[in-house]
């Protein structure tokens, strides 16, 4: 499978110069980021964390997310360049210093954001993803139960002290 986004996505969302640099192990920087072996590798890595996040919590399967359009898929490339980035960003903790952790950081909350349904595409199967389900017995089927606090009314609280408050 082929990473959500490019190298021309990662130059277009972040400072050419910094990747060239982030991609260099010689102090020289890169002159073409399209065959790097590290932007490559990076922009797999970030597919594969994204996929393994969504996976996980059971809202997309691949088709899904390759089958996008629009701004879903803009979406998508900028969350795959920035985990990209960030993994760029942690091959060189010595010269980031205090803000790999940072991008650390960020990187898991935008995955565990992914995870949670924070987070999510336009796909209509899961459009609601993430959103919590009420269910339960309305105020009317509660009504119909005849339970024994119904037939002994003078022992038991009434039945709206009993009730979440709106059902």
């Amino acid at each position: 499978m082929t990473a959500f986004a490019d190298s021309d996505d990662m130059v277009a969302r972040f400072d050419e110069r910094t990747l060239k640099d982030l991609c260099s192990d010689t102090g020289v920087p890169e002159t073409t980021l399209s065959t790097n072996a590290k932007m490559t590798a990076a922009l797999d890595d970030a597919t594969g964390q994204i996929l393994s996040a969504v996976r996980v919590a059971g809202t997309y399967n691949v088709s899904d997310l390759t089958g996008l359009t629009g701004e879903s898929l803009a979406y998508l490339k900028r969350i795959t360049c920035e985990i990209a980035m960030a993994n760029l960003i942690l091959r060189r903790v010595e010269k980031y210093g205090k803000q790999s952790a940072e991008v650390r950081k960020s990187q898991k909350e935008l995955l565990d954001m992914l995870k949670g349904g924070a987070r999510v595409f336009e796909v209509d199967n899961n459009i609601a993803a993430g959103k919590p389900t009420i269910d339960g017995p309305t105020a009317d089927d509660y009504q119909r139960l005849n339970m024994l606090p119904d037939r002994t009314k003078n022992f038991y609280p009434n039945r709206q002290q009993r009730l979440p408050i709106g059902r």
